[in-house]
This record gives C-alpha cells, structure tokens and sequence, in this order.
C-alpha cells in the first residue's frame, strides 16, 4: 500500500508540473493572439511557459505564489495569490461538499429504489430523468433556478430563496441545487446500473431462499458489492462539479476560487491561473488517491493489483 501511495504521489507532483506549465502557455497563446500590435514579438509561448514554470516552482518551494492584480473599479490592487486561494479555497469547498452530500443523498436511494422495482413505470421515469439531469448543462440548470423563483417573487410577493450572492444560509440553496444536478443523476443511474446487475446474480437468490429480508439481503450482500462502482460513481461526480465550478460561482455570485479564477483569465494574470488552477488539480488528485486507496479496503482482491 505504501508503494502504491508512493507511486501516486509521484504522478500527482509530474501533473502539478504540467499544470502548471498548460496555465502559462494558455495564457501566453492567449494574449499572442489578441495582440494586435504589428510590431509585438513575444516570445514564444512554449519557451516562456518553461521559464516561468521553473520560476514559479522554485518561487513555490519557498512558500511564495506570487501576486496578481485584483481590479477595484478603476484601481487595481496587488494583492498574494495565497491569500486569495486562503479566501476562496474554503468557500468553494464547502459548497462542493454540500452538493456531492446531497447529491449523494438522493441519487443512490433513488437509484436502488428504481432497480429494486425494475421494469415499472418508476423506474422508467426515474431513468429518463437521470438521463436528463445528465445532459443538462449547469448553467441552463441555474438560470431555470433563477427564472423561477423571479415568477414566484412576482407572483406571491416574497422570495423562497436569494437568486445570487454569498451566504451559508438560504444563499446555498440555488448554488447546492445547480452543483449537485449532475451528480445526483450520474449516482442515481450508477447505482441503478449496479444493483441491477447484483439482484439478478445467483447468491442473492440464494439469500432469498433462504428465507432473509429484502433489507438482510441488501445490507449483507448488495450494498458490500455495489461499493466499488459507487465510489467511482463519487469520483465521476466530483470531476462534474469542480468543472461546473467556475461557471456556477461567476453566474450564481458566490466568491469562490472558480469564479477567482475566471477573473484571473480575463484579467491576464498568469500567476494567479497557474496558482489557482494547481490547486484545483491537487484537490482532485488528491481525492481520487483517497479513492484509491479505498477501494483497496472495500474489495481486498485489489490489494495485489499492480498499478
């Protein structure tokens, strides 16, 4: 087990790397070709994402993630990448972990319920719902949100929820609800697709034979196999959130590192997107190793797998 963390933990600092250095060469490819200047000759963008890369990292290893221009109206203040990602950083991980917690919540008993019940009229419209919370992409999903609780402010005179703006109040409702749509329905339709296939296997007709309970069945046998596939349905849904993060956060007004982020693009600050985007690569990296590292507790058979 030591070697297999061993070994990820040297994959994830090689893609640190790389993260790092896409960061300044998007940015660079960027800005080459929104110049319009006839005499502008930068250099190029590979040679100057090397250089800053080596300079960002040696920077790095002394703690330092350098400083980014924080526009105020018309003023722009420089303000330590570090202290941003210190503001943003827990913002946006606690709504993450808010949505992946409902999205958790509701999707696997729905999913379960539909392939205890298969080939019934709920478990056709579950399925085809999951398949649309699927294919939904964020944004629609917040704006539909956000139009509808404007008719019901218009119609009724008082408001549900605030359609934007921070707050570990009412504030999380839209955000949670935007987030957790598409893993609510990836879990639903995995859990679905899991325990389907683990109700019709020989040793769970078996247990029924014997006499058990639906729920002794499901707690001794189902839910101990269903355990792999859920986890990697977790790590599937974590991917959609932290892509939807951005455009969630800029859209809903919720401060966290995405919407940091994308100001730091459209601002040209190359230091703060290549700070930004590793940390956002860590945490998945580093949420995935957990994974990893799970699945070798929940199915031991993994344990001697080489990697």
């Amino acid at each position: 087990m030591a070697r297999f963390v061993l070994r990820r933990l040297g994959f994830i600092i090689v893609v640190s790397l790389g993260i790092v250095f896409f960061s300044f060469f998007g940015m660079r490819m960027a800005s080459n070709s929104t110049s319009s200047s006839p005499s502008y000759d930068p250099i190029p963008p590979a040679r100057y994402a090397v250089q800053e890369t080596v300079r960002y990292m040696r920077n790095l290893s002394h703690g330092d993630l350098g400083t980014m221009l924080i526009r105020r109206g018309r003023r722009g203040i420089q303000t330590a990448v570090g202290d941003i990602i210190a503001d943003t950083y827990p913002k946006s991980m606690g709504l993450l972990l808010i949505a992946l917690f409902v999205a958790a919540a509701i999707g696997l008993p729905i999913g379960v319920s539909a392939a205890v019940h298969q080939r019934s009229a709920l478990s056709l419209g579950t399925m085809t719902l999951t398949l649309l919370g699927v294919s939904l992409p964020s944004f629609s999903v917040a704006a539909l949100l956000q139009i509808a609780e404007i008719y019901w402010y218009r119609s009724f005179g008082f408001r549900l929820v605030p359609v934007g703006g921070f707050g570990w109040d009412a504030h999380l409702v839209i955000p949670t609800l935007v987030l957790a749509a598409r893993p609510l329905a990836y879990l639903a339709r995995i859990a679905y697709m899991a325990f389907s296939e683990i109700l019709d296997q020989d040793y769970i007709r078996t247990a029924h034979s014997k006499g058990l309970y639906q729920s002794r069945v499901m707690q001794d046998h189902a839910y101990p196999n269903a355990a792999v596939p859920i986890l990697t349905g977790l790590g599937v849904s974590l991917r959609f959130s932290l892509g939807s993060l951005p455009v969630v956060e800029y859209f809903l007004g919720w401060p966290g590192i995405g919407a940091a982020l994308l100001d730091a693009i459209r601002n040209r600050q190359d230091v703060g997107v290549a700070g930004m985007a590793l940390v956002l690569g860590v945490t998945f990296m580093l949420i995935n190793l957990l994974l990893d590292v799970l699945y070798r507790y929940v199915d031991p058979r993994l344990k001697e797998q080489a990697i």
